[in-house]
């Protein structure tokens, strides 16, 4: 191989970072977040079940992992190739057509596809490629990707719900799929790269090197992917995420615990929008402690301010203000399972095989997401009252903070090989 010099750049990766986020912003954000402006209106119009259609959600999470065990080992191949911008547009071309469906199973079928493809432009890929490029700040760069992802979602709800009100479904469909390409393919085509050898750069945080150093000279360190998978770190992560990802659906139960205690529907929707703008604060936050702290000082103390935001909750039945205030803060719970997880398995494994082992904990940890909602409702029923379900919940954060510890302890054993 030809020698090339390597030049560091203070400036690209934050580009990258930045267009990491416009790729998760205009697929993860328009259709498993955003979409859900569109379930009154189709269901009105067609007289489906609301309950029915809600599994074009679940048909996302389940798509996803699905997809995830065999996307660790894809990304490599596909990021910085023509296979992602297609694989975009395949993903693009469903949320689209869910302009013109007329069918329930039309619409899960699209999310099963949508989610499968998510693989490739959500957490995984973002992480994934991260760690490639950063050897320093790398938690403060998947918060910033994850912020810009928030930003996104605060902009886009309500434009999108105004689009819907003005012109009808079908159009809001149309106008979705429009503006997260515009996002998505300029982002991917001409900036993301899986490796900053691909731009004839260094990862941040390294010093510039001699002329004579190569692109095919850079040692990267970890486990490998089948010690990794038998090892009891790897168990005690999927748990950490499996319990995360459980207390993560909170966002979607804040307008029928808003109802519960009496307050008005606006207040509940005031509360997802207090953990919209919390989560683009927190994220870039959560990463730079993560950095600065290591990860298990830092997420034991946000962990710390999870269950302080449950409290909160269970004292503010009578305070709309200090309702919305603990929603914001419990956002939290959404930033370690992303920017924070992504750290600590960063910390634990190493980037040898690090895509392919954080695929496979998310495809388990999103399986188990899956079933959060019915998990709260169940304890719901159960107890009678949001105040069991809040303390299920500091019960799981205890139980995180354990399988934290337990995971850093045993990745201590493990030893990693050069590539």
């Amino acid at each position: 191989m030809e020698a090339t010099a390597l030049k560091s750049s203070k400036v690209y990766p934050w580009v990258l970072v930045f267009a990491l986020g416009l790729m998760s912003a205009g697929t993860t954000g328009s259709y498993s977040i955003i979409t859900g402006s569109f379930v009154t209106p189709v269901c009105e119009e067609y007289g489906f079940d609301y309950a029915a259609f809600s599994f074009y959600f679940t048909a996302t999470l389940i798509g996803i992992a699905a997809a995830l065990p065999f996307v660790g080992k894809l990304i490599p191949k596909v990021v910085g190739k023509i296979w992602l911008p297609l694989i975009e547009l395949v993903l693009l071309a469903a949320g689209a057509g869910m302009a013109f469906y007329t069918e329930v199973w039309m619409f899960i079928v699209a999310g099963l596809v949508i989610g499968a493809c998510f693989g490739f432009t959500t957490g995984v890929c973002m992480s994934d490629v991260i760690d490639q490029w950063f050897k320093k700040s790398a938690g403060l760069a998947i918060g910033i990707a994850w912020a810009v992802n928030s930003l996104y979602m605060l902009i886009m709800s309500p434009a999108i719900t105004a689009v819907i009100d003005s012109y009808g479904w079908r159009i809001g469909y149309l106008v979705l799929a429009g503006v997260s390409a515009i996002l998505v393919l300029p982002a991917t085509i001409f900036i993301i790269r899986y490796k900053p050898a691909d731009k004839g750069l260094l990862p941040y945080g390294y010093e510039e090197v001699p002329q004579e150093t190569t692109a095919s000279e850079e040692v990267v360190t970890g486990v490998p992917f089948a010690r990794a998978v038998k090892s009891p770190a790897f168990v005690f992560c999927v748990l950490f995420l499996c319990l995360v990802q459980l207390t993560c659906c909170m966002n979607q139960l804040f307008p029928t615990y808003a109802a519960e205690v009496g307050f008005s529907p606006m207040v509940g929707g005031f509360m997802v929008s207090a953990a919209s703008l919390f989560d683009m604060v927190l994220n870039p936050i959560v990463g730079t402690t993560c950095d600065k702290f290591g990860s298990t000082k830092a997420i034991l103390s946000w962990l710390a301010v999870s269950i302080l935001s449950f409290v909160m909750l269970m004292a503010a039945s009578h305070s709309a203000g200090l309702s919305i205030f603990a929603a914001g803060v419990n956002d939290v719970m959404y930033v370690i399972a992303g920017t924070a997880l992504t750290v600590l398995v960063m910390e634990v494994f190493g980037s040898r095989d690090f895509g392919r082992i954080f695929a496979m904990i998310c495809s388990i940890g999103y399986i188990v997401g899956a079933f959060g909602m019915p998990v709260m409702m169940k304890v719901y029923e159960l107890v009678g009252s949001f105040q069991g379900v809040f303390i299920f919940c500091i019960v799981c954060n205890v139980a995180i903070g354990a399988f934290l510890l337990l995971a850093k302890k045993f990745g201590k054993n493990l030893s990693w090989d050069e590539v």
